[in-house]
């Protein structure tokens, strides 16, 4: 049987056992303390977020509640709105057309209600007209 060799491997070299913790201590120690300061600070601006979107939430429920209150305002409003205009076209419905109107004029312009004479007019008239006829009566009964 043959033999074969099994390769070695170059072993490390390794410092001595004193100083190796004591580099690698103090740079982790280092490394440690700027991770804690960056958490530090991350822990901060996540709080300083949080607050800025509590605030702005408070902002935004304020505006939803009024924006909620403006819009229930004009409903009630346009509600009224529609009620007027069923009015105005109900009453506008019992007003007269104005082909109603036309023939009304055409009527008056026929009849002429200016020439019309009033009551007192009427009675002056006859009035006159008696008191005219009284004296030709009168002197037809003196020459009888």
């Amino acid at each position: 049987m043959v033999s074969i060799p099994f390769p070695s491997f170059p072993k490390h070299e390794q410092p001595p056992p004193d100083t190796m913790p004591q580099m690698d201590f103090g740079s982790i120690e280092r490394r440690v303390r700027a991770l804690e300061q960056s958490l530090t600070n991350l822990r901060k601006i996540v709080q300083v977020t949080e607050e800025n979107i509590l605030v702005k939430n408070r902002h935004v429920a304020t505006d939803i509640k009024t924006l909620t209150s403006d819009i229930n305002e004009l409903r009630r409003e346009l509600h009224d709105l529609r009620d007027k205009m069923v009015l105005v076209i109900k009453e506008m419905q019992s007003l007269a057309r104005q082909e109603d109107v036309k023939v009304l004029e055409r009527y008056i312009a026929m009849w002429n209600p200016v020439k019309f004479v009033t009551q007192a007019q009427a009675e002056e008239v006859v009035e006159d007209i008696l008191s005219r006829r009284k004296p030709k009566a009168s002197t037809a009964d003196q020459g009888e």
